[in-house]
């Protein structure tokens, strides 16, 4: 009998939901103690280096708006179509444009990353200073971001009560909103706009 061997150079162990220190109904706001050193190894491994403590530059701000797309995230959705998308996207993307434009010190981008790669999905998350998308897997990279950023979730009503991404911003010391829009409305991209400009003044006050 041949008791062959199987050797794993690197191996990540992952608890059950209800086990792990990341499960939202622990509610927990504060970082577990290995939290800082996880955030560092994924950074270090794709070879981005960033001091997770530094200041906000007010007039140098980076916006990035998350989008969401169609794609296949796992067997029981082989149709690939995701939901909570917004309906009006273009629309509110062109609204936003034209409105940042006005603000010399503003870089407003957007993108989905379903279409990058892990490593420039990183870079882009921690040069961001405000990050803001529909609620959704994306956000998790809010836990890659500096601190004392800001993470800003657009939200429906019907899931304004789910806490995933506040709590792993606050495990990030990640400053949090939560925006409540009313999809494919005409001024969805106004709410929009004054969401991410009331967290705006309140880091650079004018």
């Amino acid at each position: 009998m041949n008791n062959s061997l199987i050797l794993y150079k690197r191996l990540i162990w992952s608890p059950i939901q209800s086990k792990s220190s990341l499960d939202v109904r622990q509610a927990r706001k504060l970082a577990p103690s290995y939290f800082i050193d996880f955030r560092q190894h994924i950074l270090q491994e794709f070879h981005i280096h960033t001091k997770s403590n530094n200041e906000i530059n007010c007039r140098n701000l980076n916006i990035f708006f998350l989008l969401r797309g169609n794609y296949i995230a796992h067997p029981r959705n082989p149709s690939g179509k995701i939901q909570r998308q917004l309906i009006n996207e273009n629309q509110i993307l062109d609204e936003l444009k034209i409105k940042f434009e006005n603000f010399s010190s503003i870089h407003f981008t957007f993108n989905h990353f379903e279409q990058l790669s892990i490593e420039e999905q990183l870079t882009i998350i921690t040069q961001t200073d405000i990050f803001l998308g529909m609620h959704g897997a994306g956000l998790t990279h809010v836990m890659f971001m500096k601190s004392n950023r800001i993470l800003i979730e657009l939200t429906t009503f019907e899931w304004q009560r789910q806490r995933h991404f506040e709590l792993i911003a606050s495990m990030n010391k990640i400053n949090y909103q939560r925006c409540i829009i009313q999809n494919g409305h005409p001024t969805t991209a106004e709410i929009i706009f004054n969401c991410i400009t009331n967290e705006l003044f309140r880091i650079c006050p004018i």
